[in-house]
């Protein structure tokens, strides 16, 4: 069974961020690409899979446990987040408690070479196997050993198991090359009509194209879990697998997913020729994410020919001073010109801020506020930054005894901070609800909505569900 529980709806296949979909503010829920393709892995073992999205199902706790009586797994994978780890672990008891011999292996970037204190802080006896590593290039390795030959998992990085009752770390030491080699998910055991695209309405797939990040922001996981060197999957695969969405499953929407899409030039246009090249051009629409400082006008002209239709950009901050010292590497002046560029083209823009980070005050979330309003995107995501085990962040708060331990349970809504040091936990949450509530409920924010060139039925009634999210979550 390869499943995400039933629960709070959490972005489980994003190591990275692991949002809190329910409680942020326009973030919609993608696909369950791990599950996905750790099936089609599997597939290739002789492996019988049972695979579902409890979670995006609505499907409650019950229904897992009526169906885990009735598969009888053998083995039972359960993709995590920091956020949603205890009531995780809750599950995975009651499951220990019906099938008592069933083997359960979490996955998560909490189990990334993990410190001796997660154990103390999270009861793990009901789990056999941790994955911290990529998953695709562990999981049948590890279910071999377990099945056949015990001693090789000592020869499997990334995974922690039992070893006289004690917990064995395996660590990370490096990062597998061929993207190329990783299958696509198998999408036939997916229910694809759980994640849309709130803009049309329609099937998003989700596109993995790289991964890695050469940047050093002190707020992220990705250069830690996924590497600092940017591992690409070539364009040609890639193509491959938006046809095989297109032609078996009728998507046309699609997420390009990468630390950022636009890291690399050459490769962004070579894949966008590839798509205009093809019978997919005019069929297909994709979003990506991007750096303000990786972007020019070729490079957006040439994504709006290929089917882009918004990029989601990390503006972060409107306080250079705050930018510097997240280690962000861009600059206000560069998040002005980029979120310029992307309108003078028509592209929709998803902009992202952080804030609450331990030297900010006041002038620096008006200078955020300020940028916020004069950007005027078309949808926002304002979080309090999260202070993940393993980011520099995390090691400046705990230094000045800013975090309220244990961290594992949390999320950016479910705010893990005391604070900065000017501002209290209650003046950073404040200052975050007001600014989403005047920012969404602008008239002329609302005007601007509903002139897009594409109004449907659907369309209006995903802004209804957000607008009912949104004042539910900040008011």
């Amino acid at each position: 069974m390869l499943i995400y529980p039933s629960g709070e709806l959490y972005q489980r296949g994003e190591d990275r961020c692991q949002i809190n979909i329910e409680a942020s503010t326009a973030n919609s829920m993608r696909a369950c690409n791990d599950l996905g393709i750790a099936a089609g892995i599997l597939k290739k073992f002789d492996y019988d899979i049972f695979l579902k999205d409890y979670q995006s199902e609505k499907l409650s706790f019950n229904d897992l446990c009526t169906d885990v009586i009735k598969e009888a797994p053998d083995v039972i994978f359960i993709s995590i987040t920091n956020g949603s780890i205890y009531n995780d672990i809750k599950t995975i008891e009651v499951l220990k408690k019906i099938k008592s011999d069933v083997v359960i292996i979490l996955k998560g970037a909490l189990f990334f070479n993990p410190d001796i204190s997660l154990f103390n802080n999270v009861n793990l006896s009901n789990a056999d196997y941790l994955i911290g590593g990529e998953t695709e290039f562990i999981i049948a390795p590890l279910l071999n050993a377990h099945f056949q030959n015990k001693s090789d998992l000592n020869n499997i990085e990334g995974i922690c198991f039992k070893e006289n009752e004690n917990w064995k770390v395996n660590p990370v030491t490096h990062f597998f090359e061929n993207l190329d080699d990783i299958p696509f998910p198998d999408r036939s055991l997916m229910n694809n009509k759980l994640y849309i695209n709130p803009l049309t309405n329609m099937p998003m797939a989700t596109i993995s194209t790289s991964r890695g990040c050469p940047s050093s922001c002190v707020f992220c996981l990705s250069p830690l879990i996924s590497g600092k060197k940017v591992r690409f999957r070539s364009c040609q695969n890639i193509l491959r697998e938006i046809i095989e969405c297109v032609e078996k499953y009728n998507i046309k929407d699609f997420f390009f997913k990468s630390d950022t899409f636009t890291i690399d030039k050459q490769r962004v246009l070579e894949l966008c020729d590839l798509i205009i090249n093809s019978p997919l051009r005019g069929k297909i629409n994709w979003c990506a994410n991007s750096r303000v400082n990786t972007l020019d006008e070729e490079t957006v002209i040439k994504m709006k020919e290929a089917g882009c239709s918004l990029i989601a950009l990390g503006l972060e901050s409107g306080s250079n001073d705050s930018l510097l010292k997240m280690k962000k590497g861009t600059t206000v002046e560069q998040n002005i010109s980029a979120v310029q560029l992307i309108k003078k083209h028509g592209i929709s823009i998803f902009g992202f801020y952080l804030i609450g980070f331990p030297w900010e005050n006041k002038s620096h979330l008006k200078e955020t506020e300020k940028l916020i309003f004069m950007l005027d995107t078309d949808f926002i995501e304002v979080s309090v930054v999260v202070p993940f085990i393993g980011s520099e962040v995390y090691n400046m708060l705990k230094k000045e005894g800013k975090i309220e331990e244990p961290v594992q349970g949390k999320d950016s809504f479910k705010n893990i901070m005391q604070g900065t040091k000017y501002l209290s936990k209650k003046q950073v949450e404040k200052f975050k609800k007001n600014l989403i509530l005047r920012y969404y409920m602008r008239p002329s924010y609302m005007m601007k909505i509903f002139k897009r060139k594409k109004i449907t039925a659907a369309f209006l009634l995903n802004c209804l569900k957000y607008g009912f999210r949104l004042i539910k979550n900040n008011l």
